[in-house]
């Protein structure tokens, strides 16, 4: 979690805020309607069938039911030739198309026109979780792959490169907290759905949760299921694809466990069924509900009827996105710009509906599950839902939530705008906790910014060798290297004035920074490089 722009006044000091980029806020929406995942909300997986186009993902889907229809075995022409027989449910079909459940839970669109041959049969019994964990092994490799199976989830951990022993204890020490983490999760989900009388139904296949230690191989496996599309895959922290059934994190993401939180809300309200993977949901109703739980140091502490003291400021500081907006389409989710915004209305809006009009609440959730798959509904007919429901227009919600969330931060005593430290930015990156202190000290020669800070290397693995660059809007930077730093421990960063110019900057005084980090194991060649000086040293963005 990089931090945005630190402005820079002519004061003596100078303040940073940090921003959360799971999407901003919270989740976002990485690819078309057909490939959903959510990043920190909706992802997209892959199809060999994306030579198709959109006509597969604007069907009209016929499904009877949300419940399995059959267990089938489909002979399938392949685009690039020859045919495979797939074993599968039959989950929906319509104009042309099929989507079939796998015995690992993932859901794969299949061409009718490319079933040649179709029989009853008995299975596919979802595969047991050891069985995944066995076939993610293999696909990411035995050498850098850990594994944890605890029902229902199936935990992955994906290094950068193999571990010593050390290492290799505390690795299997780290997945033991995150299952801990994840069955609390699962719990508290339970419990509001009993809390708002809705059904609670078991998964039926295991959940995979993956979590990749380098930036890189992240990225990699999000472009291989994004196709690129959304909000950048480098300012993504965390996705669930509805399609592949996979929650997938980075492993700088678990200090908090605040992405992994939000991600595995989506995953579980599609996996106890209360919500249909690929139905049409409106966005947000699937962020709102996720931004509803929050946790601290590891316990979920905050479920949706609580406020949440960073949405409710994100609502109130809202100046572009409406309630109107996010109850009528989900554009305002998609783009790096509104994300933030949207993700606080969507907060905003399902606080209040679940506390104050919760048996309309359960209903609209029966409404939503009765919906067929990736259907595009008109912003008429969303807001019809909405007044069907609840009984109430867009203008009548903003101005019962102004007066119900007044009142609720008074009861519950939270603190909006607690006091943040002078002169000091904070940012989480690439297992790095950065403290930085910046002073912009002004003379008759002319202005220059002064920075120290401290650097604290987070990973729960190993030792790690750090890159960090304070760097301004002008193309000014000042750079650090520590080539060796133990798990938890800290190291200053020595006072420095940022007057190194980028290649073709402009330089001269600036009014804000950033602070970015890079890490890789410190007895990677990588490492070795940068000890030698052949440092990635910033570029500057004409």
């Amino acid at each position: 979690m990089t931090s945005p722009p630190a402005r820079l006044p002519t004061e003596q000091t100078a303040a940073a805020s940090v921003v959360s980029c799971r999407g901003l806020a919270g989740p976002i929406q990485l690819g078309p309607d057909a490939n959903r995942s959510h990043r920190s909300c909706r992802a997209c997986g892959p199809s060999p069938w994306r030579c198709l186009g959109p006509a597969i993902v604007l069907l009209a889907w016929l499904l009877a039911g949300r419940a399995v229809l059959k267990a089938d075995e489909f002979r399938v022409r392949l685009p690039e030739g020859g045919e495979e027989t797939i074993e599968a449910r039959l989950v929906g079909s319509g104009q042309g198309a099929l989507v079939l459940e796998l015995a690992d839970g993932q859901y794969r669109l299949i061409p009718e026109g490319a079933v040649t041959d179709r029989k009853i049969a008995d299975g596919p019994e979802p595969l047991s979780g050891d069985t995944i964990a066995a076939r993610l092994t293999e696909r990411f490799g035995s050498d850098v792959t850990y594994t944890l199976v605890k029902e229902p989830f199936v935990y992955v951990l994906v290094v950068a490169s193999p571990l010593g022993r050390t290492a290799d204890t505390r690795a299997k020490n780290f997945l033991q907290r995150v299952a801990t983490f994840f069955k609390n999760v699962d719990q508290a989900f339970v419990a509001f759905l009993k809390e708002t009388k809705l059904k609670v139904v078991s998964p039926t296949h295991p959940l995979p949760v993956l979590i990749f230690e380098s930036q890189d191989d992240f990225d990699k496996y999000a472009r291989s299921i994004t196709g690129g599309n959304g909000l950048s895959v480098g300012r993504v922290l965390g996705f669930y694809s509805e399609l592949t059934n996979m929650l997938a994190i980075r492993l700088s993401e678990c200090r908090t466990f605040e992405t992994p939180l939000h991600e595995a809300i989506h995953q579980l309200s599609f996996n106890h069924q209360m919500l249909p993977r690929l139905g049409s949901i409106p966005r947000w109703f699937a962020e709102g509900l996720a931004t509803g739980f929050e946790a601290n140091q590891g316990r979920v502490n905050i479920g949706p009827a609580l406020v949440s003291a960073r949405y409710a400021r994100q609502v109130r500081d809202a100046s572009n996105v409406s309630f109107s907006a996010v109850l009528g389409d989900d554009a305002s989710f998609q783009g790096d710009d509104l994300a933030s915004e949207a993700y606080g209305r969507a907060w905003g809006l399902h606080w209040l509906l679940v506390t104050r009009h919760k048996p309309q609440y359960a209903a609209y959730v029966k409404l939503l599950g009765a919906k067929l798959p990736l259907q595009r509904p008109t912003e008429d007919e969303r807001n019809a839902d909405f007044q069907q429901a609840f009984g109430k227009s867009p203008e009548e919600i903003n101005r019962d939530f102004r007066t119900s969330i007044e009142s609720a931060i008074r009861k519950q005593k939270v603190q909006l705008d607690p006091e943040k430290p002078v002169g000091v930015s904070l940012t989480h990156e690439n297992m790095a906790t950065v403290e930085m202190g910046a002073v912009n000290k002004v003379s008759e020669a002319g202005s220059r910014l002064e920075v120290k800070g401290k650097l604290t290397n987070i990973s729960p693995l190993r030792s790690l060798a750090f890159y960090v660059t304070v760097e301004t809007e002008t193309g000014t930077y000042a750079e650090w290297m520590i080539p060796n730093l133990e798990v938890n421990k800290s190291v200053p960063l020595a006072p420095q004035v940022v007057s190194k110019v980028m290649e073709g900057a402009p330089g001269g005084p600036s009014r804000t920074f950033r602070v970015h980090v890079k890490s890789v194991p410190a007895e990677s060649e990588e490492a070795a490089a940068w000890k030698q000086g052949r440092v990635p040293a910033p570029r500057h963005d004409r």
